[in-house]
């Protein structure tokens, strides 16, 4: 009786070491999509700020609100990125971006990240020094 009891106990102890070993496993899964996730949306925001990217008919355009919609494509097949470039004023321009890391239902990450920049007198757009960033959980 003693040895069926010591080994029920052994088998308790063995499952909630195992269970807790895959909980420990799925948050750091969660954690790596998250920081893909917010590495994307950075990714994306640094390439559409480039002088070489920006577009000069979204500083033409005379009407607020959002000039232009892209996509941009990343080297991982289970990321997605989409970004917003909206005009605020004639010189001032807020991105968002948008990344979604992951194709599972249940083990994805979703991050946006956002950018106010100003054009310099070259309409090359300078990131606004005083911006920060909200992170947006799932």
């Amino acid at each position: 009786m003693m040895t069926l009891g010591a080994i029920a106990v052994i088998g308790a102890l063995v499952i909630g070491v195992v269970f807790s070993a895959l909980l420990e496993r799925r948050e750091a899964m969660q954690e790596l999509l998250r920081a893909r996730a917010i590495d994307a949306a950075e990714l994306a925001l640094a390439h559409f700020i480039a002088p070489a990217v920006w577009d000069s008919s979204w500083s033409a355009t005379p009407s607020r609100g959002v000039v232009a919609t892209r996509s941009y494509s990343l080297p991982a097949a289970d990321a997605t990125d989409s970004v917003r470039i909206a005009k605020l004023s004639s010189r001032l321009f807020l991105l968002v971006s948008d990344a979604r890391v992951g194709l599972s239902p249940l083990a994805f990450a979703r991050r946006r990240v956002s950018m106010i920049v100003v054009l310099d007198s070259a309409q090359h757009p300078v990131p606004v020094q005083s911006h920060a960033w909200l992170e947006l959980p799932r």
